[in-house]
């Protein structure tokens, strides 16, 4: 009997085109998309979604009819479905839900942006936010990420949550901004004061003129996975107003966090 013929290995390049079903490759072209890159045309596609544009042409075309990419002149968006679709995840009803009216409490006391964040792998996702009367145009919009380094959030998941995350974070710390921190030591240090203070602070970090406090949101188990915080631009907020109101409103969307997954 003859040897079976031994398998090629695959190419950098085919693996999302060769052997693998529909599904995936439908969900290649979906992930190609990101907070950086909301806006993509069809050979942009290809090349993030690594596969061939005929494929990424068809896919794409089925994809706009039924509602989860739509198309602007020759560059393809997210489409309104797709966030139908989002707003039925458990973490929305669970968290957002639940926090708005609290978070209509830190409007009334700040004026400025307050913004909900909950962790998504090694990053934070905007969750919900409400605008203030302070502050102009929001330079984040609700779905997009920030690093954890680099975000007042971010720094308070990292004080409060799982410890690996750290080493998570410290792996590729992207410089945003001129005063974005880069180096692991100096992390380490920021996150232990937010550790002390109860508190963390992003000056200018994620975006310019856009100066950040957030408190974790700590679950009646202990688990942090979730930041509430505030946003001013131009000027830095006033730690001593913000501050308590902001963890005082954490610890109330906790509890009723608590009560809810009780029910």
């Amino acid at each position: 009997m003859a040897n079976p013929r031994p398998r090629q290995p695959k190419r950098s390049g085919q693996a999302a085109s060769a052997g693998s079903s529909v599904t995936s490759r439908a969900l290649a072209v979906l992930g190609a998309f990101d907070s950086d890159r909301p806006r993509l045309t069809l050979s942009e596609i290809a090349r993030r979604s690594d596969l061939p544009v005929a494929t990424t042409y068809r896919l794409v075309g089925e994809l706009v009819d039924w509602g989860a990419l739509q198309r602007k002149g020759n560059d393809y968006m997210v489409g309104h479905r797709l966030w139908q679709l989002g707003l039925l995840a458990p973490v929305n009803h669970n968290i957002a839900e639940i926090a708005a009216p609290y978070m209509q409490d830190v409007l009334f006391v700040t004026k400025n942006i307050v913004n909900l964040f909950v962790l998504d792998g090694d990053r934070v996702l905007l969750l919900e936010r409400i605008l203030g009367t302070r502050v102009g145009s929001p330079f984040r919009r609700v779905g997009d990420h920030l690093p954890l380094h680099a975000s007042a959030a971010g720094k308070a998941i990292l004080a409060f949550g799982d410890p690996t995350l750290m080493e998570s974070a410290t792996q590729k710390m992207d410089k945003l901004t001129e005063h974005t921190l880069t180096s692991p030591e100096q992390l380490r240090r920021e996150v232990a004061r937010v550790r002390e203070t109860g508190y963390a602070v992003s000056n200018q970090e994620a975006g310019d003129r856009n100066f950040g406090v957030a408190v974790p949101i700590i679950s009646m188990s202990g688990r942090c996975t979730a930041a509430l915080g505030v946003v001013s631009q131009e000027a830095p907020n006033r730690i001593g107003e913000v501050e308590p109101v902001l963890r005082i409103t954490a610890r109330r969307i906790s509890r009723r966090m608590g009560v809810a997954m009780d029910e």
